[in-house]
């Protein structure tokens, strides 16, 4: 089968998307299908181009944001025309709703199957990062979402909270939904997570680790706040960056934390893995925001790979990820207090941490591993209308 691949986004960067679509090609050119991809974000525009799409918009920074956008969706659909008449795909897959976009818009009645991974509501992300004053953009957004969820053959949303929003946000027909929830290369993460552990990363005794951006939605914050009601003598490593990082730091030191909270900044897989593997428990602590709930975790997928505990918030896709006592804990989001007691009853209760590894151990091997998740994702394709 030729799939051709497109997404918005540059390949690789961190995150979870990024991660998601490597997995992806690796796996399908393993099985023998040929895979191509186009992608976003190679070129920054000039600054003559930058200052025209502000005077077209009149200095209005709303309008200026929609162009921006819109010169990103024509490039996608110039590259995606090229590429489609130059490998004849069997299918395409997108990844963003702005690659679905210009999908949508080259495809014309070509008919070639079109499949469409819904990561996250690109509206309530917008909506979260901008907040008010961009009501064009958003307007501009939503027009997008609609018609490329219009013209997909199948959608496969990576959580019922996805699928959710689909049926009930912009009323897509549940029979072209699939949830499909994320996969982890289990087999790469122990062959990382056995790897040198960076020592000049390790504090002196046990630790928790978060590898989250820093952001609102991710509830970093809370993490920090749960180490007040950790009784053990403990560490807690913060593995990310974002525009909250000074804030954060200020809390750490404000609550007489600084000494134990340790923050890294964004790690490689390869320096990351061998920290999951070592510490007592992988921490994500999302919360909420602008209508934004956390999708299916690969930092949880990865740390019951890895061979110890996700403890997350007991929403969206987590909830979903871990059943609560038997592969990893959760708990309410938002509240430190619950955190911080279930951080200190699995470090001061070794039976029920080699209980959750044991269990999540099993639950990862059969639900999420690349094998299984590539076969459904092929099943899609198939009901899309691809050829073999």
């Amino acid at each position: 089968m030729k799939i051709l691949i497109v997404t918005q986004q540059r390949i690789p960067h961190t995150g979870g998307l990024s991660t998601h679509v490597e997995f992806l090609m690796s796996g399908l050119r393993g099985l023998g299908h040929r895979v191509e991809l186009i992608q976003g974000g190679r070129t920054t525009p000039s600054k003559g181009s930058r200052l025209l799409r502000m005077a077209t918009s009149l200095g209005n920074r709303d309008r200026y944001r929609e162009k921006i956008m819109s010169a990103v969706i024509d490039r996608l659909g110039s590259l995606f025309r090229q590429q489609m008449e130059a490998f004849q795909p069997d299918v395409v897959h997108c990844h963003d709703v702005y690659a679905s976009t210009a999908v949508a818009g080259a495809l014309g009645e070509r008919g070639i199957p079109f499949v469409d991974t819904v990561h996250g509501p690109a509206l309530y992300e917008a909506r979260m990062g901008l907040g008010d004053g961009y009501d064009c953009y958003y307007e501009f957004i939503t027009r997008c979402e609609h018609r490329a969820f219009e013209v997909a053959d199948r959608l496969i949303a990576v959580d019922s909270g996805q699928a959710g929003i689909l049926t009930d946000d912009y009323g897509v027909d549940v029979g072209k939904i699939v949830v499909i929830y994320n996969c982890v290369d289990v087999e790469l993460v122990r062959e990382l997570a056995t790897g040198g552990l960076d020592l000049s990363h390790v504090p002196d005794g046990p630790f928790f680790i978060v590898p989250r951006r820093l952001v609102e939605k991710t509830g970093v914050r809370y993490a920090i706040e749960a180490m007040q009601h950790v009784g053990h003598e403990t560490h807690m490593v913060i593995c990310g960056q974002g525009p909250l990082r000074s804030e954060l730091e200020t809390l750490a030191a404000q609550l007489g934390l600084a000494g134990r909270i340790h923050f890294l900044g964004p790690l490689s897989r390869e320096k990351l893995m061998p920290l999951f593997a070592h510490s007592v428990a992988v921490i994500v602590p999302s919360v909420p925001a602008s209508g934004v709930i956390e999708a299916t975790s690969l930092a949880v997928t990865e740390a019951m790979a890895a061979g110890t505990v996700p403890v997350a918030s007991g929403i969206g896709g987590l909830a979903e990820l871990i059943d609560d006592g038997e592969t990893g804990l959760l708990v309410p989001p938002a509240d430190a207090q619950a955190l911080g007691e279930a951080l200190d009853r699995l470090v001061g209760d070794s039976g029920l941490r080699d209980q959750l590894v044991r269990d999540g151990t099993t639950k990862v091997e059969t639900d999420y591993s690349t094998a299984a998740w590539l076969q459904r994702i092929l099943d899609v394709y198939r009901q899309a209308g691809a050829r073999e």
